[in-house]
């Protein structure tokens, strides 16, 4: 069940790391205005988003916790309302993930950067929300079986 359950929050990453690589048009005015402010901003990089959403990941997980075990203790015994619980608790910890690796892939494309670093520090974001989500799980397993 618990690899059932990081399957499925793994999947829910992908396909929104999809979808925020996706790009859509924008015209030039909006494309000007974009690059003067951006210009304006601290130079990012792979590492500096790493680092940003590594931490938004590492701060909102145990808050993550807490209001899983508040909110199960309403539903003790229900296994089905247990796992629906930790699996909203893991999206939003997705959710932190795919914006992290979205901002990543605007940068590679921004920079006309091929996919190799990109992937790299991707992946290690990835394996941040991994092991976070794995807490949730973990609280899921708690109340689950006790």
């Amino acid at each position: 069940m618990r690899k059932r359950i990081l399957t499925l929050g793994l999947a829910v990453l992908m396909a929104v790391s999809f979808t925020a690589c996706s790009g859509g048009s924008e015209d030039a005015g909006d494309s000007a205005e974009k690059t003067t402010t951006e210009a304006k901003k601290e130079e990012k990089t792979y590492e500096s988003i790493y680092n940003e959403y590594s931490a938004k990941i590492k701060e909102e997980a145990p808050k993550l916790v807490k209001e899983y075990k508040e909110e199960a203790a309403e539903y003790a015994g229900n296994v089905d309302k247990l796992a629906e619980i930790s699996n909203d608790k893991i999206s939003d910890l997705a959710e932190i993930s795919t914006d992290g690796v979205g901002k990543m892939a605007d940068l590679m494309y921004e920079n006309g950067d091929d996919d190799t670093e990109y992937s790299e520090w991707a992946d290690k974001l990835q394996e941040v929300y991994s092991d976070e989500a794995e807490a949730i799980t973990d609280a899921y397993m708690d109340s689950a079986t006790n």
